[in-house]
């Protein structure tokens, strides 16, 4: 589970870094990528300043509008979602050994989930992984 987890983190973050690179040479100004994606224009122009404040859904549109695979958001979104189910079905010392590999307990797995991944955090877990290997 942690190794596909792994893997999918890592085909993301390449896609995250080719979406960031087609966002740097975009034509469009905020607002008009905003419409097209559908975030407002204040979100975009925040989100170009901070890149890791864009979300997972956000990467996703962004993959779409550029005409960018999008295997590896819709990918890396069911691991997350199939994730919380996962470690509940593992024994409690299993759990929070993962969680600790992982940066996150439970709870916040599920969090997570509802409200949409924020992409510092998956870079944070990615990290997290490929130091544990």
């Amino acid at each position: 589970m942690v190794d596909y987890l792994r893997t999918t983190l890592h085909s993301f973050i390449n896609n995250y870094q080719a979406v960031m690179w087609r966002l740097r040479e975009c034509s469009l100004n905020d607002e008009q990528l905003g419409i097209a994606v559908g975030l407002s224009g204040n979100a975009i122009r925040n989100r170009r300043s901070k890149p890791d404040l864009w979300k997972l859904s956000d990467v996703e549109r962004l993959a779409n509008h550029f005409a960018l695979p999008v295997t590896a958001c819709v990918q890396l979104n069911q691991v997350l979602l199939d994730l919380p189910n996962t470690l509940k079905s593992l024994p409690p010392e299993e759990r929070r050994r993962v969680e600790r590999q992982l940066l996150f307990k439970l709870s916040q797995l599920e969090s997570y989930n509802q409200s949409d991944w924020p992409v510092r955090y998956l870079l944070r877990m990615h990290q997290a992984l490929i130091n544990n290997k």
